[in-house]
Parts: C-alpha cells; sequence; structure tokens
C-alpha cells in the first residue's frame, strides 16, 4: 500500500478534519521557520542559552502549541495527508506529544517522506561564550526526519534484531505489538519523556512522572511487577523517589517466587514481548541482566533457601549463554543463594562464597568488584562473627585496586564500601572500627579514603571532611599529606590509635 493510500484511508476511517483545527495548523505551517525536533521528542526546553531571544520564544510557543492541539487527537490524525510538508511536520510533533503508541503505524507511514519542512535547531558545536551565526545552530530538515527522530526512542527499546532499514525494524517491532494495549518499553519512553532523561530527578518534572506511573495500576499484577522492575533497570533516570523498592517488590511477592524464578531461568512469564528472554541477543540480555540483578538484590525478601540451587543453575547458563557472556558472568547469583541458605546454614552458606571466590578470583580484570559482592553476601551472612575474614578481604581488594592502577570504576574496596555506606547494620559501627583500626589503612588509596570519610560522617551535625575538599584533594599537589591527615582523623573519630607497623 502507497504512502498515501495509507493515509487517505486512515483519514477516511477517522473522525473528520476540525476546519478551525485546519486553519490554527495552516496559520502555525507559515509562522513557525523553525523546529526542534529532538528537544520535542525529549520533551526538552531549550538548553541552549546562546539562542537569541526570539527563537527560544518561538519554540516555547511551538511546544504550547503542540500540546494543546494534542486535545483533538482525532482531528490531528486527519491532517497527516495535508499537502503541506510543515502541516504534516506539526501533525508528527503533536503526535509525539500525544504518546499514543497505537499512532505510531501513523507515524511510520512518513519516515520515507523526502519533503523538506522547518529547519532543525539544535545545540551549538561551536564552545565559544556567545554564537551569532545562526547556522551554528540550523540544518535543513525531512518530514521523514522527523518521523523517525519520534519512532527512535520506541524501537530502541525492541528486543528484536535492529538491523534494515527503520521501516523494516518498524515492521518487525509493530507486529509483536500491534493487538497490545500496553507494553514495558511504551511505558519506558513515556517515562523518558516525563523525566526529561535528566538524573537525578528534578522537583518540578516529578508530577509529570507520577502520571505516567499511575497509568500502571489498572495492569495487571504480573505486568505491573515486571513493568516496574523494567523501568527501575533501564531508566537513565533514578526513579527510585517515586518508583520505591517497596513498591516494586509488593508486586513480585504477589507474583510469587515460583514465577519469579521462571523469570529468572528466562521462562516467559507475561506476553509483553519486551520482558520476554527465552532467546538472548545483546539487546534484550542487557534488559534481562539488570533485571535479574535488581532481583538477586533482594532475594532475602522474594525467594527461600530452596531456590538457591535454581539460582546457582542460572550462574551456569549464564556462563554458557554466548550472549550472557558477552556481558559477563555474574557472581551475584552464587551470593544470592549464600544469603538464601545462609538464613539457616552459615555453614552452607559459606561453602557457597567459597566456590564462587575460585569461578571469579581477584586477579581477573573484574575481580575486585566480583568479590566486593561475595565480600557483601559474607558479611550480611556472618556479620560481626566473621568481622576479621572481611577486614582482610576487603585490604585485599584495596591492594589489588593499587596493584592494577584502578580508579573508582574498577575498585573492589570501594564497591564494598558503597553497600555499607547504603546499609543500616547495627553492626555497621564495629565494622568501620575495625576497619580503621588496622594498620593496613595506610595503604588505602584516595577512593577508598574519600568514602570512609563519607561513612563516618553520617549522622554528624558537619561531615569531617566537606565534600569539596574531598573532591579536591584528588588533585592537589599535597595530596600525601591530606589523605594521612584523613587516615589520622578517622583514627581520632573511631579512637583507634595509630600504629607503625604494617602487617606483612
Amino acid at each position: 500500500m502507497s504512502l498515501w493510500i495509507f493515509l487517505l484511508s486512515y483519514s477516511l476511517a477517522g473522525a473528520d478534519s476540525d476546519p478551525d483545527l485546519q486553519v490554527q495548523m495552516e496559520s502555525a505551517a507559515k509562522r513557525y521557520s523553525r523546529f526542534s525536533t529532538s528537544e520535542i521528542v525529549k520533551n526538552q526546553s531549550q538548553s541552549e542559552r546562546r539562542w537569541p531571544r526570539e527563537m527560544l520564544r518561538e519554540q516555547a510557543d511551538l511546544r504550547a502549541d503542540l500540546l494543546c492541539w494534542s486535545k483533538q487527537p482525532a482531528a490531528v490524525r486527519t491532517l497527516i495527508r495535508h499537502p503541506d510538508p510543515k502541516v504534516r511536520t506539526l501533525v508528527l510533533g503533536t503526535l509525539c506529544v500525544l504518546e499514543e503508541p497505537h499512532d505510531l503505524p501513523l507515524i511510520n507511514a512518513l519516515v520515507d517522506d523526502k519533503s523538506p519542512t522547518f529547519i532543525h535547531i539544535h545545540q551549538s558545536l561551536n564552545s565559544a561564550p556567545v554564537v551569532t551565526d545562526l547556522t551554528e545552530f540550523e540544518s535543513p530538515q525531512t518530514v521523514g526526519e522527523v518521523a523517525r527522530a519520534i519512532l527512535a526512542p520506541y524501537l530502541a527499546t525492541a528486543t528484536s534484531d535492529q538491523s534494515g532499514t527503520v521501516a523494516e525494524q518498524f515492521d518487525r517491532y509493530w507486529s509483536a505489538r500491534r493487538d497490545r494495549q500496553t507494553c514495558a518499553g511504551w511505558f519506558l519512553v513515556k517515562t523518558q519523556r516525563a523525566t526529561r532523561n535528566v538524573s537525578p530527578l528534578q522537583p518540578e518534572f516529578q508530577a509529570d512522572l507520577a502520571r505516567v506511573l499511575k497509568q500502571l495500576d489498572p495492569l495487571s499484577v504480573e505486568d505491573r511487577a515486571w513493568t516496574q522492575v523494567y523501568l527501575r533497570c533501564l531508566s537513565f533516570t533514578a526513579l527510585d523517589s517515586l518508583l520505591t523498592d517497596t513498591r516494586c517488590l509488593a508486586d513480585l511477592k504477589q507474583v510469587g517466587s515460583r514465577a519469579i524464578v521462571q523469570f529468572l531461568q528466562r521462562q516467559r512469564v507475561c506476553a509483553d514481548p519486551d520482558l520476554q528472554f527465552e532467546q538472548l541477543n545483546l539487546q534484550n540480555g542487557r534488559t534481562y541482566s539488570w533485571m535479574a540483578h535488581f532481583i538477586l538484590e533482594h532475594a532475602d525478601e522474594l525467594l527461600t533457601a530452596d531456590d538457591a540451587p535454581r539460582l546457582l543453575d542460572c550462574e551456569r547458563d549464564q556462563q554458557s549463554n554466548r550472549a550472557a557472556t558477552l556481558i559477563g558472568p555474574s557472581p551475584a547469583w552464587a551470593a544470592a543463594a549464600a544469603r538464601l541458605v545462609g538464613k539457616t546454614d552459615r555453614a552452607a552458606a559459606s561453602q557457597i562464597i567459597n566456590a564462587a571466590v575460585e569461578r571469579f578470583p581477584l586477579d581477573a580484570i573484574q575481580g575486585g568488584p566480583q568479590q566486593a559482592v561475595l565480600l557483601t553476601s559474607y558479611w550480611q551472612i556472618h556479620g560481626i562473627q566473621e568481622q576479621q575474614r572481611v577486614v582482610d578481604w576487603f585490604y585485599q581488594l584495596q591492594a589489588r585496586a593499587i596493584q592494577a592502577s584502578h580508579d573508582e570504576s574498577n575498585n573492589g574496596a570501594v564497591d564494598f564500601l558503597d553497600f555499607l555506606r547504603s546499609n543500616k547494620r547495627e553492626d555497621k559501627k564495629d565494622l568501620m572500627t575495625a576497619l580503621i583500626a588496622d594498620p593496613r589503612l595506610d595503604q588505602t588509596d584516595w577512593p577508598t579514603l574519600k568514602r570512609l570519610i563519607q561513612i563516618a560522617s553520617e549522622g554528624l551535625p558537619h561531615p569531617l571532611v566537606s565534600d569539596q575538599d574531598l573532591y579536591r584533594a584528588r588533585r592537589d599537589p599535597q595530596s600525601a599529606k591530606i589523605l594521612t591527615d584523613w587516615r589520622t582523623l578517622l583514627r581520632h573519630h573511631y579512637q583507634s590509635p595509630p600504629t607503625r607497623s604494617n602487617p606483612s
């Protein structure tokens, strides 16, 4: 079916065009000269402060018009066959603002429309404080380019093959979703627009995000539970303030441990194509891995000791699966299994941890962070009873990070302290006291000392060291002396006397 036959049939099947709306859009097509596609798609106000004021004002008026027109969706759709490419572009922008996924085939029908339309404006690559040449911001665009930009966030959520043209990708995408009322990926696009993909979540966007999350309420328990975890894991913006652990876990508990284990085993637990992982590829493999890790972090609340062997089976499956191997095997399976078993049998839990240490050796590239996951579970299981092993293990991770010249991104000691920082266990101070009292504190690097200072400052009216001074010290010529002073400060805070000798 040709583009215009499709558009004509769509128009005749829908509501008649509103003549007032048509007049408004035709007038706007003459009035506006530019269309900031990327920021309309992202629902972002223009952040380019070097734009001329009249350009900012024009785009603000345009966004207001799109929002106003979106209140008449049926009439807007009939205008997509309008002969003026600028009117067609305004219709596309309105459908983008409307966020109705069942308009996607209509948008897709214009992806090959090569008609020139409004000038696209974007941020300048010029770093000068003032840019007077408008060509720094402007570039030509076609109706098809606008359509493809609107489709892109949706297609990016697809778990299927993403090769071929946009039209070919969309055909595969839509064939799996045309009969659905909701999909997790559709909610992700709405979430991205609500948060403007800005992290942390800005206060002025909380109401927009709340409206999106409210749309999850009518879903079945199963769809809502998995969609919430999907959003928590895939959103660039942290959603913790509104989509809390408590909310996610409450619905997962209703789904039940059997379905949760089936998900971890990559069996189908719902009909949503965005939440199916039987066949892993690099695209959906990442999604599955992130969601699985969220569940494993909360395994204590969702699973039982009887599920521990299945978790270890999942680790073996992940190691043998090629797509999962591209992501990398994870010690989180063994760590979660040990915590489950450790509720009743600490010795058996230790055996699971010790075996995992052999599978994830410290001399590997990611050995430090991987063993930090195991150390975290070990401390959760044993607490103060195995405190010395925890301390020794911690300083092994620190020594490895220093030897390999690893920064904060691949530092097992830092990873463990990040967990410790977020933990509320009563014996946390006992462990901190033991870490600070150990003479190997003198061998700690800047990232580790920074975390120790931050943990020690919890609950104090003023931090031991300000955040500004913490970060300034990293590049200070006197950094060695500063770190020595921090160690003295920590020892005084935890009342542990400095030691001159280090253990071999």
